[in-house]
């Protein structure tokens, strides 16, 4: 387990009209962590092809006639193998961050490897669109001991891994000389694939947690962050259940909906000295 060395101040948390801030994001793996685990398994293939048409189709048609920002974390196998797709993500103005290159646990793969992931990843996102991402999201929200020096180390501005606080917070690895991470937190339970593809709960309930989370934390001021993926939310019912959602977001006054990274780049700016979080790892 990680311990924490926290430095905390205050300052206004949201430009000044908001009371609170909405990331809705998704992880757009398409069948790359199959083709790393069992090219051979044609159907959990198909699946992962699913998101990339008919699921995307969905997504992108929720999130334009819904006037939604998004970002979309991409595995740099996808924006190899399905560049077009990504393109098109970009010329509908969401944003497009790393994930990996074949939807890798890093913890599993020791430093080497993961430094030639994070490498290749940004290569085939900038050869794809032309831009280096700026942030990161761990596939399986896994990160090892090394991972926040790699991601400084690699050009990355964010990542989106952690479940340390609700609010983002600038992240580091204990003793690194790098620059400081913003962290832009996640949690399992804003998470659309255990809930429909591990716990198989029909739309209305996760509807419900979804929106007990955001009345929380709206009330609270804080940051409600969302990550989903295409073969996931992208199912007929579901995307009918997120539009609603959205929509239910849509009514509550002073909601700042932005993207990880303009969320990024305001927190850096504003909170530079604010929730710095030193990760300190036990010897093993």
């Amino acid at each position: 387990m990680a311990s924490e060395k926290k430095v905390s101040g205050s300052a206004n948390r949201w430009p000044e009209e908001f009371k609170c801030a909405v990331v809705v994001s998704f992880d757009v793996d398409a069948e790359s962590d199959e083709m790393r685990t069992a090219p051979e398994k044609i159907v959990p293939i198909t699946k992962g092809k699913y998101g990339t048409t008919v699921g995307l189709e969905r997504v992108f048609s929720a999130l334009e006639d819904l006037s939604l920002p998004a970002t979309f974390f991409v595995p740099g196998w996808v924006a190899e193998n399905y560049t077009e797709r990504i393109r098109e993500m970009d010329r509908r103005g969401f944003e497009i961050a790393g994930h990996g290159y074949l939807h890798e646990k890093v913890s599993e793969v020791g430093v080497v490897a993961e430094k030639r992931i994070l490498r290749k990843s940004v290569d085939c996102i900038r050869k794809a669109i032309g831009k280096k991402p700026v942030g990161y999201r761990a596939p399986w929200f896994d990160l090892d001991r090394n991972s926040l020096t790699l991601l400084s180390e690699a050009g990355y501005e964010y990542d989106s891994s952690l479940m340390t606080q609700d609010l983002p917070f600038l992240v580091k690895q204990a003793g690194s000389k790098t620059k400081l991470l913003v962290e832009l937190p996640v949690e399992w339970s804003l998470d659309d694939y255990p809930a429909f593809e591990v716990h198989r709960k029909p739309p209305r309930e996760v509807r419900e947690i979804w929106q007990a989370e955001f009345d929380a934390l709206y009330s609270e001021g804080s940051l409600f962050l969302l990550t989903m993926h295409p073969e996931c939310i992208g199912r007929a019912s579901r995307i009918l259940m997120f539009r609603e959602f959205a929509q239910y977001m849509r009514s509550k006054s002073a909601v700042w909906f932005t993207t990880a990274a303009e969320l990024s780049k305001w927190w850096r700016t504003t909170h530079a000295q604010d929730r710095v979080i030193e990760l300190q790892f036990p010897k093993r």
